[in-house]
């Protein structure tokens, strides 16, 4: 792959940056932990951010074929935190009111909608303890900044290697992001089981 500019070097960088990245990752969680919340608000912050990854999923998956929307979940989805999560929430309302249409094909309901709000608003005093906490900030700082390098790096390579290996399928499939792995498993199942659903239907007696 170094013929097209993926060199050796670029992916001991990307392990040196995992490695780094779990240390701060576990640095953040320590301070982020001594944060005073209270045990009603963590199971809230923990409900919230479910809520969120589960909205920016459904997003992934439902407008895969829409570049722009795909940009907006990018964005959505940068930063880390409370405060971070609570607007995230905000924002996949109105991105999953803009995007109505693909909530069909997604296990995303109403509720989950309204829910979102909901958590929003009642976690907004947990994100200002949170966000006035020193140790936190600190932690998460370079926390964000070895993970988006880390993210850079690692999209690269992927691309790289799904364009160096276009004509060995299965080696260019190791390059393919685990986000779009399971994305490609479960449609595989969703595949297979309708396909075993209807063959049973055409089975039964009338």
């Amino acid at each position: 792959m170094s013929r097209i500019g993926i060199t050796s070097d670029k992916v001991d960088l990307l392990a040196r940056f995992a490695r780094r990245l779990g240390a701060l990752e576990k640095g953040w969680q320590r301070a982020r932990g001594a944060v005073t919340l209270t045990s009603a608000q963590r199971k809230l912050r923990d409900e919230a951010e479910a809520l969120d990854a589960k909205l920016v999923a459904g997003g992934r998956w439902g407008c895969r074929n829409d570049n722009a929307a795909q940009a907006e979940l990018s964005r959505i989805a940068d930063g880390s935190g409370l405060s971070d999560t609570i607007q995230d929430l905000r924002d996949l309302v109105d991105f999953w009111s803009d995007h109505e249409g693909a909530l069909g094909v997604t296990d995303i309901t109403t509720k989950d909608l309204a829910r979102a709000k909901a958590l929003a608003d009642a976690l907004e005093d947990a994100a200002a303890n949170e966000a006035s906490d020193a140790s936190a900030a600190h932690a998460l700082e370079p926390r964000n900044r070895c993970f988006w390098a880390a993210d850079e790096l690692a999209k690269e390579i992927r691309e790289g290697g799904r364009y160096a290996f276009r004509d060995q399928p299965k080696i260019a499939a190791r390059f393919v992001s685990r986000h779009r792995t399971t994305l490609s498993r479960r449609s595989r199942l969703k595949a297979k089981k309708a396909k075993v659903d209807t063959a049973a239907e055409q089975a039964a007696p009338i």
